[in-house]
């Protein structure tokens, strides 16, 4: 979905922007529909808003993994988190006046509520697949939540032990496809993630990586085309750079897209759309879970906005690829101080720092596997 504000072009001072690059107060208001990596055309899911994930909980259905459970993983949720949680390791405690459960392991916290989609992995938010609710008379999370998440956090298994070579940055929209545009600011959407990606490019190669753009100029490239640099050059990790924008210009925030695990359904549904299928990108899983949180932990670590989370989209940028993928939405361009943030290069350049800081902490836990 693409969103223009129409008015007239307003100057902004220098010391405006630098007053809001320093401090800004977060807005915790209604969530606002998503801005899809595609163009209109293609832009087709509604994205909830936090209080549906965690308050309209009993529209939330699970047909879909009930279709695909195998007996015994009917048997391993049956146990219960608690059973899940000694599988791999963690302590587990219940907070009964809070209905919460925080399962921890080598200084690592996963915090789940009872009847709620979102969990805080060390303070920051997820989306689970399925709401973590009572299953058989204990609560459990979802096979694939288990398989995953707990996997991703407190296991260490089924990992990808080779390390990071080259890099793809893929700077959303380009040519004809402005992407979201705020006009009284006066920026598009397409110019912001070109100037980060080049700027990130820099960082990650002064750190020793080679790096890749989709592309390196104001044209157009094809959804399809993207993820097929990356296969072509065999890249070993995939990142899209993109802004948002939202009718309610009070939405602000960072969130951060990973693939949406085969059976499941998005974080803007609540069952699958017909959509459910294993994707290329699926075999990776586990990595686009830990890139994607190491990004959306630094993002807010160094920009200090709303966490908006970790969430699943099966964007089309990320389905076919052989690599770790995700997408990164670094700020509301429609909101009246996000967007001026955006549109100074103090801004964009701590942008592309904690895009390389995620990215060489990734890499670097990779090393450590190979080495080990």
């Amino acid at each position: 979905m693409h969103i223009s504000f129409r008015g007239g072009l307003h100057i902004i001072g220098c010391v405006a922007a630098s007053l809001f690059l320093v401090s800004c107060e977060n807005t915790n208001d209604q969530d606002p529909d998503p801005i899809e990596a595609a163009p209109l055309s293609q832009a087709t899911s509604v994205e909830p808003s936090d209080s549906d994930a965690t308050n309209d909980l009993e529209s939330e259905i699970q047909e879909s993994s009930d279709a695909s459970e195998t007996e015994g993983e009917d048997a391993q949720i049956a146990n219960g988190i608690e059973s899940q949680a000694l599988r791999f390791g963690a302590n587990i405690e219940k907070v009964p006046e809070k209905k919460e459960w925080k399962l921890s392991k080598n200084e690592r916290v996963l915090t789940l509520t009872e009847g709620s989609r979102v969990a805080y992995l060390d303070g920051v938010k997820v989306f689970l697949d399925i709401p973590f609710e009572e299953i058989e008379g204990a609560f459990a999370l979802s096979s694939s939540d288990e398989r995953i998440l707990l996997e991703a956090v407190f296991g260490g298994h089924n990992r990808i032990d080779t390390e990071v070579s080259t890099v793809v940055i893929d700077p959303g929209h380009g040519g004809s496809q402005d992407g979201t545009k705020n006009e009284t600011l006066g920026i598009y959407e397409k110019e912001m993630t070109l100037d980060v990606s080049l700027r990130l490019k820099t960082h990650l190669e002064e750190a020793g990586f080679k790096v890749i753009l989709t592309r390196y100029e104001d044209r157009h490239v094809s959804l399809d085309d993207r993820p097929a640099m990356a296969n072509g050059a065999k890249a070993d990790l995939f990142v899209s750079v993109h802004f948002n924008a939202a009718i309610n210009k009070k939405a602000s925030g960072l969130e951060t897209y990973m693939l949406t695990p085969a059976a499941m359904p998005s974080s803007s549904d609540t069952e699958v759309d017909g959509d459910g299928k294993e994707y290329a990108g699926n075999q990776f899983d586990l990595e686009n879970f830990d890139l994607s949180f190491r990004i959306q932990d630094s993002l807010l670590s160094r920009l200090g906005r709303e966490d908006r989370g970790v969430r699943k989209a099966r964007f089309r940028v990320l389905k076919p690829l052989n690599c770790p993928g995700v997408l990164a939405e670094c700020g509301f361009i429609s909101n009246e101080q996000e967007g001026l943030l955006v549109s100074t290069a103090g801004y964009r350049e701590r942008v592309a720092q904690s895009l390389a800081d995620a990215i060489i902490a990734y890499s670097n836990a990779r090393k450590a596997r190979s080495d080990s």
